[in-house]
């Protein structure tokens, strides 16, 4: 590959670039930023203040997701002793403790649900979620439509079953 000389009115020819094609930009002290191209930002903007802490912490999530990620509705929940214990979500997504993920032979329910449609795969995991639990279960079957608890709501349940647990030791 070669290097072709780009040089720039106003650059000293002892001070030219060699680039990959493409040429060089100078921007004088006399160019200078219009109104439109600049961002005006107050004192106490919070909205601004939450963005920059979000793009700032790589752990952040954008409230945005998680509130639509904690809307989604159940497709199925699986309980034990009163405790969800699975839940499969009508975007497709599962939730599973006590180990159960590893139980499930994940690669037998893909190569099984292939070709199904995407209501068909969470009638088959939720199936094979709910043998692999046995008696004990209790499955509330939502399906694809009409209201269901969401995520959110689920996942709020877990954690003041969690937080009991905890405060119990």
């Amino acid at each position: 590959m070669s290097s072709l000389p780009a040089a720039a009115p106003g650059f000293e020819s002892s001070r030219a670039y060699a680039l990959n094609g493409g040429v060089v930009t100078r921007f004088s002290a006399a160019t200078k930023a219009s109104p439109e191209m600049m961002a005006r930002v107050g004192v106490g903007n919070s909205a601004f203040q939450q963005q920059m802490r979000i793009a700032a912490d790589p752990n952040a999530v954008d409230p945005a997701i998680t509130a639509r990620g904690r809307a989604v509705q159940a497709h199925t929940v699986f309980r034990q002793g009163g405790q969800v214990v699975a839940a499969v979500w009508r975007d497709g997504q599962t939730q599973m403790s006590n180990g159960l993920a590893a139980r499930l032979d994940w690669s037998a329910l893909e190569r099984q649900t292939a070709a199904l449609s995407d209501a068909q795969r969470r009638d088959v995991i939720a199936a094979a979620i709910t043998k692999q639990l046995g008696g004990g279960v209790q499955v509330q079957r939502y399906g694809d439509s009409g209201a269901a608890p969401t995520r959110g709501a689920v996942i709020d349940e877990q954690a003041v079953a969690n937080r009991a647990v905890r405060d119990g030791r």
